[in-house]
């Protein structure tokens, strides 16, 4: 009999060691998987990460590309309300030239008679200075032969003016 227990003993401790073993066996091929996962997860991350700062990349040369393509935009629209703005400066300045042109020009017109006037007024004065000149000349004349001819007299300024 206690060949037959030491025969089940021994069987037992033979199954338990392969169960054991199975175990053991089975969890040295899960730490292996868990191992090739963990590399495979350690090399998908890897690329994951490059793969998510090649995109970033991506993104920050569109939006790079997009700033400029709006930069290009908002100059080009710039130059063109420059451009309008310079035409519609230089149209108001021909158009106020082309006014300021009329109203000067109708102003002369208008002014005419006020220049023919004055010209009238001066040679008047011209003549009248000519002949106040002349009165003076013969005033003088008088004068000169009266004090000849009676000798030196002598007046007044009173009777002077009396006398004229």
């Amino acid at each position: 009999m206690e060949n037959e227990h030491a025969a089940e003993f021994g069987t037992q401790s033979t199954r338990s060691e392969t169960k054991a073993d199975k175990e053991w066996s089975q969890f040295e091929r899960d730490l292996d998987t868990l191992g090739r996962q963990l590399a495979a997860l350690q090399a998908h991350t890897a690329a994951l990460g490059t793969h998510l700062i090649s995109s970033l990349e991506t993104g920050f040369e569109e939006v790079k590309t997009r700033a400029k393509k709006f930069q290009r935009e908002r100059e080009l629209e710039l130059d063109d309300l420059r451009g309008k703005a310079q035409r519609e400066a230089e149209n108001t300045f021909a158009d106020v030239r082309q006014r300021s042109t009329e109203a000067a020009r109708q102003m002369w017109e208008r002014s005419e008679p006020l220049r023919q006037g004055a010209k009238d007024v001066s040679e008047g004065l011209a003549r009248a200075w000519v002949e106040l000149r002349a009165s003076f000349g013969k005033a003088a004349n008088r004068l000169h032969t009266e004090s000849e001819t009676n000798g030196p007299v002598k007046t007044t300024i009173e009777e002077h003016r009396e006398r004229t």
